[in-house]
């Protein structure tokens, strides 16, 4: 989706939008030179949006917690990279390797 339509779904301004994407809180895809959103963008404004309406986080502190948002997801898909690399191991590998996690436990 475009700018306009981001805005409205999310009813805010775009200068509230442009303020999000010089922060890095939002930041659109590019298709064809364009900026696009996608439904996570959306679901980024929305949390934005609940910190800064709803819970009254400041901006330092939803730098912060987008930091940590993103840090989490990309944590997220090390994990699961991990558990298919794990997953094409032979059954004896995979054994050895949860006997090493439950002794580091």
């Amino acid at each position: 989706m475009r700018h306009l339509e981001f805005c409205e779904r999310l009813s805010i301004e775009h200068s509230t939008l442009s303020m999000w994407m010089e922060q890095g809180w939002v930041v659109p895809a590019k298709n064809d030179g364009r900026g696009e959103f996608h439904d996570a963008d959306v679901a980024r404004g929305l949390l934005i949006l609940d910190l800064s309406e709803t819970m009254g986080v400041n901006h330092e502190g939803i730098d912060v917690i987008m930091a940590l948002v993103d840090q989490v997801h990309g944590l997220r898909s090390k994990i699961q990279a991990l558990t298919d690399a794990i997953r094409d191991q032979d059954e004896q590998v995979q054994r050895q390797i949860l006997q090493s996690l439950e002794r580091s436990s």
